[in-house]
């Protein structure tokens, strides 16, 4: 058999299993390629010959997507939902991570790093100097935050022509609450809040606990949120607010187009659209030259960018930030009468740290860290994983999605896994409507390629391999 040939072989594999579904979008050419370890050629002649066989269509500058029958009904714009989350995301941060002997769930990062350890020196040294002080009364660090911090966040972490402002960033406790602070300043309970599809469940939680409806608008690998869908929905509902997160995204790993982004802020001036974009995982990408974020690009203070330092330093270091643009005094004042302040010990530590030259060095550490464990990771799992997986090769940070045929539960999969020690995280907490329940995200962050690690991807891969005979 050719090497086309076999590629042919796996797209109608994928359509079989039911991982490839009608109107859905097939990976890109570079995608798949690297995913098959074939030449784009090969993969473009694959396509091809699947197109003249009547089974993909294709898209000018779109790519190729699964060719319906006549009774397959169009794709329907998305309609608002309500999130309804049950408690197995508390159990995927909480105990399933702290018992498992191997961790492949939830989103943290390696924390192996000297300028973590860096610090929480600089940050030891000012609780020294603060109990050797003479007793006063304290005082909060109101919002918007230190100064000094906000500067290293608009020198370091932003990028483009048009620079953050110090004065414009207002320091939070996480990304988690500055997400929240957007969400809250801009839509009351019952509006309608437009999010990728899959979306990180966190988001989804927190669209949940403020009353607020979700429309899931689906999102691909590689140029990120279908804005064909999107502006269908904006044409038929009216949306609040978009939130998304378009650098090294969880769970897809895509980076977000500039060509993209360029046309969502033009569809969001449109139609009045507040966008929030949640950069969390921005500093992750994969190489030294880091993403414009849709901040750096919008021209109307529309865009509200959210971060912290959890993904690049430590989940347990709650110090966030956001940029709100024509929202900061609600913001401001949200925050304020919310959590009246963030740690002033914190914020000062966090400035001092971003000052020297170990948050350039520490950041680029991380870069190619996780540049190295992707391809190490990618091999395993297809040494380990059964051809009916679909494997997506994450273009930055260090997570990777796998969808598996339509059958595969896997809550179950994350259940028995668990009971074993080894955790995952299924795919059923990206969605509303469970669509995503034949999928699972797995974290590569820390992966060194040991035995345990290794025999814990074995066991996966026959699990799912059990689950697929079961089914067939």
């Amino acid at each position: 058999m050719k090497i086309y040939q076999t590629v042919i072989q796996h797209i109608k594999n994928q359509l079989h299993s039911g991982v490839l579904q009608p109107y859905d979008y097939l990976p890109s050419v570079r995608h798949l390629s690297q995913t098959l370890n074939v030449s784009k050629n090969t993969v473009l002649r694959a396509y091809l010959a699947l197109e003249q066989e009547d089974l993909i269509l294709a898209h000018p500058r779109k790519g190729f997507s699964v060719k319906p029958s006549k009774d397959d009904a169009p794709p329907q714009p998305p309609t608002p939902q309500k999130v309804i989350s049950g408690a197995t995301s508390l159990d995927i941060i909480g105990t399933a991570q702290r018992q498992a002997d191997v961790i492949f769930g939830s989103a943290n990062p390696d924390t192996r790093f000297k300028g973590r350890l860096d610090f929480f020196k600089q940050l030891s040294k000012l609780i020294r100097a603060e109990i050797k002080a003479p007793a006063i009364y304290s005082h909060y660090q109101a919002p918007p935050g230190d100064i000094r911090l906000r500067q290293q966040i608009a020198k370091k972490t932003h990028s483009g022509h048009a620079e953050l402002d110090a004065e414009e960033i207002i320091i939070t406790n996480g990304a988690q609450e500055a997400i929240s602070l957007a969400l809250r300043s801009i839509a009351q309970s019952g509006d309608i809040i437009a999010v990728e599809s899959p979306c990180f469940y966190g988001i989804l939680q927190c669209i949940e606990a403020l009353g607020l409806q979700v429309i899931e608008v689906p999102t691909y690998t590689p140029n990120g949120i279908d804005l064909a869908q999107l502006e269908a929905v904006l044409k038929h509902w009216q949306v609040k607010a978009l939130l998304l997160n378009p650098h090294a995204n969880n769970p897809l790993g895509f980076n977000m187009p500039d060509e993209q982004k360029a046309i969502l802020l033009s569809l969001a001036q449109t139609y009045d659209l507040a966008i929030i974009e949640d950069d969390v995982f921005g500093e992750l990408i994969h190489s030294s030259q880091r993403r414009r974020t849709l901040k750096s690009m919008d021209n109307d203070g529309r865009v509200i960018l959210c971060s912290s330092l959890s993904k690049i330093l430590d989940p347990d270091i709650r110090i966030g930030w956001i940029a709100p643009g024509r929202y900061f005094d609600q913001i401001n004042y949200l925050k304020y009468v919310t959590t009246l302040a963030t740690s002033g010990l914190l914020q000062h530590a966090a400035a001092l740290w971003m000052e020297s030259a170990n948050f350039t060095r520490h950041i680029k550490q991380l870069q190619n860290h996780y540049r190295h464990r992707k391809p190490l990771f990618i091999d395993a799992l297809k040494a380990n994983l059964p051809a009916e997986a679909h494997i997506n090769i994450p273009e930055s940070g260090f997570l990777c999605w796998v969808t598996l045929p339509q059958h595969i539960n896997g809550d179950s999969l994350f259940t028995q896994l668990k009971s074993e020690g080894i955790s995952l995280t299924p795919g059923s907490l990206f969605g509303t409507a469970q669509q995503f329940q034949h999928c699972i995200r797995l974290n590569f962050g820390s992966f060194d390629n040991t035995e345990k690690q290794n025999k814990a991807l074995t066991r996966l891969g026959e699990v799912i391999s059990i689950e697929i005979t079961r089914q067939t």
